[in-house]
């Protein structure tokens, strides 16, 4: 169970780190596939600080918590990915729910899935078990 939650933490930051790599290199197709438009240099500048940093924060602790096991990491994780659902939902309160936002939703929620199981499969084991 470790190994196969190890292996799927490794994926989860190797493909948030290739998040964070195409949102700086790729700015105009990783955006306009999201529905983002920068209008100058400081737009682009804060969009790729702020989207690409949260993938690259992700991606970082998410393999962290892989490679060590470590449950802060867990917990670092599930603090960022816990803000953009929290996005996400006051963004449906607000705008109202359409197809296009349930992929991200259902992602972000798999994903948090996965690090719960993880901060309870490595928690503290009673002696003898």
């Amino acid at each position: 169970m470790n190994m196969l939650l190890r292996v799927l933490l490794g994926a989860i930051g190797v493909f948030a780190l290739f998040g964070a790599t195409q949102h700086w290199f790729s700015f105009d197709a990783a955006f306009t596939g999201r529905g983002i438009a920068a209008i100058d240099d400081i737009g682009r500048a804060n969009l790729r600080a702020d989207v690409g940093g949260l993938f690259l924060g992700i991606g970082a602790f998410t393999l962290f918590a892989a490679f060590r096991q470590h449950r802060g990491a867990l917990v670092a994780t599930a603090i960022l990915l816990s803000a953009t659902l929290i996005g996400r939902i006051v963004s449906i309160a607000f705008d109202g729910f359409s197809a296009p936002v349930a992929p991200p939703i259902i992602v972000e929620a798999v994903v948090l899935a996965i690090l719960g199981v993880a901060y309870w499969a490595w928690g503290k084991k009673p002696e003898g078990l």
